[in-house]
């Protein structure tokens, strides 16, 4: 009947209808439905994070100085400090934050630019478990490896929520691991079993990415062919393992850290030092608050909080000693360099690191903003403030640098465009009793006496979880004082400029405010949705047309550049100055916009109209402007640049292309030799030249074997790079290298609870020690100190086994020593 014909009909439709496809909600990394993408930021109805609604630094300090008690007073606002007060302010705990610079402007925005999940832990963790320690010891073996792989773990599933939720500011990189053979020996890792590396890095590398749950892009092989398409300056390459590790640009990542915990509610002011502890409590020993004094005007104030926390990074003993001025030392910084050499080092957006050069050092060639980074030393030192990397460090990497590349493509002294230094704190609580639990990769503390609860170390990868973490202590070891908090909700939380954020933005930017692509694509991600703001400053620029109305100045655009070759324009300086508490024109380039950690000369060269732009929003006086010139001057020559400064230099040694260049322009008559004289030209332009006219007598002869006056090219090069040069390298090689194993090593040493032990135990036993079996052999490496070639005799020296790696160190020099 038609009725059940209709009936069919409607039953098969609804039937066929619920088989059919539907448009997915579009959500976050966490599962939350996107919002609207933003069309104008002005027309805006539902704003999200707004840094127009952020309080001003003036408000900031009015609020630090008016009296009132904060549950937690968190001092540092580097990635773990800034984290730290959007963790405890997002539970709604009344939260300050002081930091004495600009956000992050020290140690977290000097990293490598990495947010790695840990893959050199990895191998270090199997090379463990393949010692045969693991024969006669599997349950203390076994539970080593346990530990070692839920750090990876964690650092790789705190890698993908940074990766997810911030697409913004992190974005995932390819890195590719060329190999020249299938079996390698010496064995990477100075582990037999990693001789066959080059066979089993496709599946560890799988094994890596599942432990990041498959959310970043999966690793490939690529052929030998393939890689010389994609890095025609590696040379000799079997093929190449390509993984995926996330970068970001870490002074902006953290300044949208530090803007977002303002932005929920906690206040955070920089430019404010701490100077001092308050007291009070039954004892009058419990800390309840700190002085500080505001350094834009020198203004003094207190604070107080329930809680106080310090989050100094490597400059922690030093305020620790304004409560205990015997307090030991529990910071051992490590200093990074790393170089900048132009884009072309690592073209097509992609990476790629050679995990042992001809010298066995790692050496990694990373995109960033355009440029390459190159990296990096590992040096034991105390940090300081300054960015100043020494001229030999410089070298030094662009030798190694150099190492790695073909012939096809010359790396160059004057390639470098800027050089800096970071600090990784490596940390240990003194306080702690023997054997107390700690993270292998940071470290939580608390002074029973004062209350004040401290951390160190970590890594930019695991930023949250270590202010979750914290933050729970904070809670556990106050109890009734804040037990009024929520749990941890900042795993749901976007960084200012996440919300609104979609891949397009910077079409929308072009389309909306007339900007260069370029600037767009720069602009969406260091401010993501923020964008918007920054353009709604923009003064559009006049276009000149014909009469017909078209266009004829080839396609001019909105925003002023401060400098043609980077996509730094002026309207970031106003933002800057008005949206996020920015107060020196050294930080405007160097941590709001990266131009002095891009190209140092660069950025030298826009010092000036930034103070023009700064001093009429900000209305500085005359001398106030000049001022912050001379201040930003001083600061950004510390970087490194292209013009070496050979003053106090050891490492004579430099690559093929500077020699060879150099012998070019001495050899004025172009006949393949130089004089003398000539050689004399040629060792100042070098930076090292002869003490005397005997001198370079003395030297000439010795390179002019047969007699004739004049020496040739290779004959110059073979000498200058010779046995003296040779000797500096092997010195600041041992000094410098970074290497998986090392670093790892020196995490363990600090980190390990066990280690504590071992070495509590071996300083007991005195000289009840027992020898080293002769069959073992000992590789020593020293780092000779800067004055004298040798360590001082009657030096005190110190020697403490950690493991398979004793330490010695003594008041002139240090060095480590591992058992083989």
């Amino acid at each position: 009947t038609p009725l059940r014909g209709a009936l069919g009909v409607a039953v098969g439709g609804v039937a066929v209808w619920s088989q059919m496809p539907r448009k997915e909600t579009e959500t976050d990394f966490t599962g939350v439905p996107l919002k609207k993408s933003i069309q104008r930021f002005n027309s805006l109805v539902e704003r999200g994070q707004d840094p127009q609604t952020i309080n001003s630094r003036k408000q900031m300090i009015e609020a630090l100085k008016s009296g009132q008690e904060f549950d937690v007073l968190i001092v540092g606002s580097g990635c773990t400090g800034a984290g730290a007060a959007l963790d405890a302010t997002t539970r709604g705990l009344k939260t300050a934050c002081i930091e004495r610079g600009d956000f992050s402007n020290e140690t977290s925005s000097r990293s490598s630019k990495l947010i790695w999940g840990g893959f050199k832990y990895l191998q270090v963790a199997f090379a463990e478990l393949l010692n045969r320690r693991t024969l006669y010891e599997p349950v203390t073996a076994l539970g080593k490896f346990w530990g070692e792989f839920l750090m990876v773990y964690e650092c790789c599933q705190e890698r993908s929520w940074l990766a997810g939720q911030q697409p913004h500011l992190v974005e995932y990189v390819p890195q590719a691991v060329p190999f020249q053979s299938l079996v390698a020996w010496p064995p990477y890792f100075n582990h037999p079993f990693y001789s066959i590396l080059p066979i089993i890095a496709m599946p560890a590398f799988w094994f890596y990415d599942a432990l990041a749950g498959f959310h970043s892009p999966t690793s490939y092989p690529m052929s030998a062919s393939q890689t010389k398409e994609k890095f025609p300056q590696l040379q000799n390459v079997l093929y190449s393992a390509v993984y995926c590790e996330a970068m970001h640009n870490d002074a902006r990542t953290g300044t949208a850290i530090a803007l977002t915990a303002a932005l929920k509610g906690a206040t955070i002011a920089n430019y404010v030092e701490m100077v001092g502890y308050v007291y009070g409590g039954p004892e009058g020993a419990s800390v309840t608050g700190i002085e500080c004094v505001d350094k834009t005007t020198g203004e003094r104030f207190t604070v107080k909080a329930k809680a106080v926390v310090l989050a100094t990074g490597p400059f922690l003993d030093s305020v620790r000693k304004m409560s205990n001025k015997d307090a030991p030392k529990a910071v051992a910084a490590a200093a990074g360099c790393h170089i900048v050499l132009p884009g072309y080092f690592t073209p097509a957006g992609m990476g790629f690191c050679e995990l042992k050069n001809s010298r066995g050092a790692t050496m990694y060639f990373l995109p960033w903003l355009g440029n390459t980074i190159v990296g990096s030393t590992d040096k034991k030192c105390d940090a300081v403030s300054s960015p100043h990397v020494t001229e030999d460090e410089i070298q030094y990497l662009v030798n190694e640098a150099a190492s790695c590349l073909s012939s096809d493509i010359r790396l160059r002294r004057s390639d470098v465009l800027s050089a800096w230094q970071g600090w990784r704190p490596l940390y240990r609580d003194p306080d702690a009793p023997p054997g107390a639990p700690v993270s292998r990769h940071h470290a939580i503390g608390m002074d029973e006496k004062t209350g004040v609860t401290f951390i160190c170390g970590g890594k930019w990868s695991t930023y949250r979880a270590m202010a979750e973490e914290l933050i729970d202590k904070v809670i556990s070891y106050k109890g009734d004082a804040l037990k009024h908090a929520r749990p941890c909700t900042t795993r749901e939380v976007k960084l200012l400029g996440g919300e609104g954020y979609h891949k397009l933005l910077h079409v929308q930017l072009v389309q909306n405010y007339h900007v260069s692509e370029k600037v767009a694509e720069h602009l969406a991600h260091a401010y993501g949705s923020a964008a918007y703001a920054v353009c709604e400053l923009v003064t559009p620029t006049a276009r000149t047309t014909s009469k017909m109305g078209v266009p004829t100045d080839g396609g001019s655009h909105a925003g002023k550049q401060l400098t043609p070759d980077y996509p730094y324009i002026e309207a970031e300086v106003l933002y800057a100055c008005r949206h996020e508490m920015a107060l020196t024109v050294k930080d405007m380039l160097t941590t709001r916009m990266r131009l002095a950690f891009l190209n140092s000369e660069a950025a030298k060269q826009c010092i000036p109209r930034v103070a023009d732009l700064m001093a009429k929003e900000l209305k500085w006086s005359k001398k106030e402007r000049d001022a912050q010139v001379r201040q930003a001057v001083e600061y950004i020559g510390q970087f490194g640049g292209p013009v070496a400064d050979k003053s106090g230099a050891e490492l004579r040694a430099a690559t093929f292309t500077d020699l060879h260049e150099v012998f070019l322009k001495v050899d004025t008559d172009k006949s393949g030799y130089i004089d003398m004289h000539e050689l004399e030209k040629a060792s100042k332009q070098m930076g090292f030249p002869f003490r005397s006219k005997e001198h370079l007598q003395k030297k000439f002869a010795e390179i002019d074997t047969d007699g004739n006056g004049r020496i040739s090219e290779s004959e110059f090069i073979e000498w200058w790079n010779g046995r003296h040069s040779e000797k500096s390298r092997r010195n600041l090689q041992n000094t410098l290298t970074l290497t998986a194993t090392s670093e790892v090593a020196i995490d363990k040493a600090l980190f390990s609870a066990e280690g504590a032990k071992e070495k509590e135990k071996t300083q007991k036993e005195g000289a009840g020690r027992q020898p080293l079996k002769s069959k073992r052999r000992l590789d020593i490496s020293a780092a000779a100190p800067s004055s004298r070639s040798e360590p001082r005799r009657g030096a005190r020296v110190q020697i403490e086994p950690v493991g398979d790696v004793v330490s010695v160190s003594a008041s002139d020099v240090s060095c480590d020593v591992s058992v083989v």
